[in-house]
């Protein structure tokens, strides 16, 4: 009997409205994760300290990305403006949370997606066993895949308007004028203190830390795009978030 994935049964109908366009969801189905990514690679393995190390090209862009965040600060003759130190001191502290939290959202979308891939139809008495076994999983993974582009989209418009020198400076000014802790200053004022950061290139000029330059135009493919950025992201979640603490 050929095997027919049963993802097909689960779709996506509760999308965010203002992210993510109504239609059915086929991201990464079980076949595709057996191509991309065997079972066995899921397993969780022990390393000392001497072991953790960045293993691929899209843990170390984001490796990058967090340095770089933690030594973003004002240029050397605006040192002594403490205020505006410390306003770049909580948007560098909040950037860092959501990069934490990303790793966090890859982490429990693939364990959802591993258990999903691991669950054979044969093995149960009936499809309707089977769909009732792999739902509540399945809406686990779809929640955790919609939390990770949120997360990820966040910390990119974080970094574009705080520290990002490939980010217009227009817009910059005009997202920056938004923020509670600008309340009251003039166009002129606000450039003034903008002006007095040291602005970063980050690994992507579009993307920071993903390059979004090749990410598909429509919602679906930005998903799939997404989803397949946190599986090559996987192996180096741990030295990653060892990284965010230090």
């Amino acid at each position: 009997m050929n095997y027919e994935s049963p993802l097909k049964y689960f779709r996506d109908q509760n999308k965010e409205p203002d992210k993510y366009s109504e239609g059915r969801e086929s991201e990464l189905n079980l076949g595709d994760f057996e191509q991309e990514l065997p079972v066995t690679h899921f397993k969780t393995e022990t390393k000392t300290e001497k072991d953790l190390e960045i293993l691929g090209q899209t843990g170390e862009k984001y490796r990058q990305t967090i340095e770089l965040i933690k030594s973003a600060g004002l240029k050397i003759e605006f040192k002594s403006d403490l205020s505006e130190q410390a306003i770049i001191e909580n948007r560098k502290e909040a950037i860092l949370k959501f990069l934490k939290s990303i790793l966090d959202d890859a982490r429990n979308y693939l364990s959802q997606v591993n258990f999903l891939q691991i669950q054979k139809m044969a093995s149960y008495d009936s499809e309707e066993q089977y769909k009732s076994v792999i739902g509540p999983s399945d809406n686990l993974r779809r929640s955790y895949h919609n939390k990770m582009i949120s997360d990820l989209k966040i910390a990119m418009r974080l970094i574009n308007i705080n520290f990002n020198a490939d980010f217009a400076d227009d817009f910059r000014l005009e997202e920056e004028a938004k923020m509670t802790d600008r309340q009251g200053l003039s166009k002129g004022e606000l450039k003034n203190k903008m002006a007095e950061r040291e602005y970063i290139h980050f690994p992507y000029p579009t993307g920071v830390f993903i390059d979004f330059s090749e990410a598909p135009k429509d919602p679906q493919g930005e998903r799939e795009y997404i989803a397949h950025w946190a599986l090559n992201l996987y192996s180096d979640l741990s030295v990653l978030d060892d990284e965010i603490k230090k």
